[in-house]
């Protein structure tokens, strides 16, 4: 073989072995930088898709909360307490049922007092001028699916502004909530509610005027008595 050609063999020879070590240099060099990246970017992912499962959860609560009002408010007849429950248990049920993130699923967790999770109180108010020219609401009835006792027929409440209309009627819906993300099952942190805790709570705030009828007034029944959560 003549002396150049060897040479230029030797050369190729080198230059393939170092060009060999490069490729597993580079590749052991993309393995560590995807062993960083990765994990992060899938922890971005599933974080993102989480807060869409949150975001979910908050538009199913208050749209099932806004039903109950808009239920109530087109009633044909009067109300009583029978068929309050009645609505609120349905209501509750398509909301807890629809929200997978709950550790503890839908069942018979819709006591008197409301569920940990979902809470209301309805009330049925009529607008006054008082004789020192303030106007306020008068509780004509209330309901309620939450700790507290349904107030009195006759108390005054406060009312916005832009609602203060002397004769009109409102029902005034005042929900309470909670979201769970769905790694909640992961047990990384639990915003499961508990009755002394009010984190993680979500209020909804809403009048409702009255629609069709003109008067929805709360009447007894046999068997269907006012109590601590049904007043008019």
């Amino acid at each position: 073989m003549h002396p150049l050609q060897s040479t230029i063999r030797r050369a190729l020879v080198r230059q393939k072995a170092q060009m060999r070590r490069f490729a597993r240099n580079a590749r052991a060099s993309v393995a560590v930088e995807m062993a960083f990246v990765l994990p992060i970017f899938a922890a971005m992912a599933f974080l993102t898709w989480d807060a869409g499962t949150v975001y979910t959860q908050y538009n199913r609560a208050v749209s099932n909360l806004y039903s109950i009002g808009d239920i109530i408010t087109t009633r044909t007849q009067d109300l009583t307490c029978n068929q309050l429950d009645a609505i609120s248990e349905l209501v509750y049920e398509s909301y807890a049922h629809g929200n997978w993130a709950r550790r503890v699923r839908a069942g018979e967790d819709f006591p008197a007092n409301g569920a940990l999770d979902f809470r209301f109180r309805a009330t049925m108010m009529r607008v006054e001028t008082r004789p020192n020219g303030r106007i306020r609401g008068r509780t004509e009835w209330e309901y309620r699916r939450h700790q507290s006792q349904a107030r009195d027929p006759g108390r005054l409440i406060n009312i916005p502004n832009e609602l203060q209309i002397d004769g009109m009627r409102y029902l005034h819906l005042e929900g309470f909530f909670h979201l769970a993300p769905s790694f909640n099952y992961l047990g990384i942190f639990d915003l499961n509610p508990r009755d002394n805790r009010n984190d993680g709570l979500f209020r909804v705030d809403q009048y409702f005027p009255l629609r069709y009828v003109p008067n929805v007034d709360l009447v007894e029944e046999t068997g269907d008595e006012f109590d601590t959560k049904c007043k008019g």
